[in-house]
């Protein structure tokens, strides 16, 4: 366990994601000085160390003690009640702080935040080019040179992509479907191991076609550019539920403008013939099978049911289709893998030659099974995952691809990222523009969350959230109040041109 003091809890979710940024899966006890100084000193052996943050003006005073004793300080200077000019300059001493403490940097530095290429395109739509905008990283958050011309060039591989749409006549559609053959891990996501619900996807399904036509009523003057019907697993619907979704999205959608139209079939061990053709019928253009690891051990050991065989055969199946864009996600630092084991991933995928490979860092999240069961897998988590993402980075340069997408999660071991690599013209597009938050999104399914620009001056102001419940009985016999809170979400946003 790691002690934060502070005297002020204005920075505190900050402070404590730079601590989880170093030391993932440790938890941290918040107290003030005034309740510290009443413990005794034996106390303090519980604690990993303790970190203080004491703010005053003009001074931010940060030590670090082991056992009551002080190890390292440093200050902040500036007034921590301006927070927008004072954030960043706390978090620099905190993570330089904690880096000599630890003997580590960090390759993001004291960037926490989930998409530094927002950064990055700032600083393009300023007119800034790419020296001055990697110097900005690294003199701002102390990122390696390597991640922050990596923000850079994928915010310039997305530019022409975001300058492409329009906020006002164009939107994205999310479908999201629940269910999996299995839970993973790693997984903190609101899916349902299908077998558990199988009495209740019929009418989940009917309840999205329900939805999904109101959708299209509130947008009925818009142009819908991108759809992704991710999950979960959609592929876990059987044949005939995945052609009446698809149905019902061809005959309540004008799908003349639309650019992208992927569709997950991330668990190989659900994906079918019939399936890959009813997809493949209604207009998919992009489909995702997701490997994570070309490992078996590994793949028993994060509670996949398929082989790396069942991996090939629903490849082979995919062309067979006529699908010609595919994308492949794998994991760094899955438990027990070592640089190696991403190696022979790596080397498996290039045989199967898909158009993009999407490289997550694992991930400890909240809600996981990984989580709850983090002090028996934490010492068989490689700690130098950075050297797997940056095989898997020059491994994919070798197969003609290139960053195009990165986003950032909470409590990723070192504090990396995850990047979407593509060959020339299979980007991502709906990838794209919703994480760079340029378009609207509506979000149909249990959990799904409607993202609505407001526009003041031709500008983004303000980003509302529109959410579905999350559960699966509730989102089915609640739909009346998840229409009711779109038709609202759309009514009192603001369009200012």
């Amino acid at each position: 366990m790691i002690l934060l003091v502070q005297n002020s809890n204005e920075y505190e979710i900050d402070l404590r994601t730079m601590i989880a940024a170093f030391f993932v899966g440790e938890k941290i006890r918040v107290v003030t000085p005034e309740e510290v100084s009443d413990y005794k000193r034996n106390i303090f052996s519980e604690f990993k160390f303790c970190l203080t943050a004491l703010y005053e003006d003009g001074t931010t005073r940060l030590r670090i003690e082991e056992k009551g004793y002080v190890k390292y300080t440093a200050y902040a200077y500036g007034n921590y009640m301006d927070r927008k000019r004072y954030r960043n300059r706390l978090k620099l001493a905190v993570y330089r702080l904690l880096s000599e403490y630890t003997g580590r940097s960090l390759p993001w530095g004291s960037l926490t935040g989930m998409r530094p290429t927002k950064i990055a395109t700032a600083g393009l739509e300023k007119g800034k080019d790419r020296a001055e905008i990697v110097d900005y990283f690294r003199t701002t958050y102390d990122t390696s040179r390597e991640k922050a011309e990596l923000a850079t060039a994928v915010a310039e591989k997305e530019y022409d992509i975001l300058t492409s749409v329009n906020p006002l006549t164009d939107y994205c559609l999310y479908v999201g479907i629940p269910f999996c053959p299995t839970r993973c891990l790693y997984c903190s996501f609101a899916a349902y191991p299908i077998i558990e619900v199988e009495s209740r996807v019929e009418e989940y399904v009917d309840t999205l076609t329900q939805e999904l036509p109101f959708i299209s009523f509130l947008n009925r003057n818009r142009r819908l550019v991108a759809i992704y019907i991710g999950g979960g697993t959609p592929t876990a619907l059987s044949a005939n539920q995945m052609e009446r979704l698809m149905k019902n999205i061809q005959d309540n959608f004008d799908l003349s403008g639309l650019r992208e139209y992927t569709v997950e079939a991330g668990r190989p061990d659900s994906v079918t013939r019939d399936k890959l053709e009813v997809i493949k019928r209604y207009g998919c253009t992009r489909i995702s099978i997701n490997p994570q690891t070309m490992n078996q051990e590994t793949l028993r050991t994060i509670g996949r049911a398929h082989t790396p065989a069942d991996i090939k055969w629903a490849m082979n199946e995919a062309r067979k289709a006529g699908f010609n864009n595919i994308n492949m996600d794998i994991i760094a630092g899955l438990p027990n893998e070592t640089l190696d084991h991403m190696r022979y991933t790596l080397d498996e995928l290039e045989k199967l030659s898909p158009e993009s490979i999407t490289v997550h860092s694992l991930a400890i999240k909240r809600a996981a099974n990984l989580n709850q069961q983090y002090g028996y897998y934490k010492d068989k988590i490689n700690k130098d995952m950075d050297a797997m993402i940056s095989l898997a980075t020059k491994r994919t340069e070798e197969m003609d691809m290139e960053p195009y997408y990165l986003y950032r999660q909470k409590n990723i071991a070192g504090n990396l990222e995850n990047t979407g690599f593509a060959k020339k013209g299979y980007e991502c597009i709906y990838n794209i523009l919703v994480m760079e938050e340029k378009l609207d999104t509506f979000a149909a399914g249990a959990g799904g969350i409607t993202r609505l620009l407001n526009i003041e001056g031709g500008k983004i102001t303000r980003i509302d959230r529109v959410e579905n419940v999350k559960n699966l009985d509730e989102y089915i016999e609640r739909l009346s109040e998840m229409l009711e809170r779109k038709q609202l979400g759309v009514d009192n946003r603001v369009i200012n041109i």
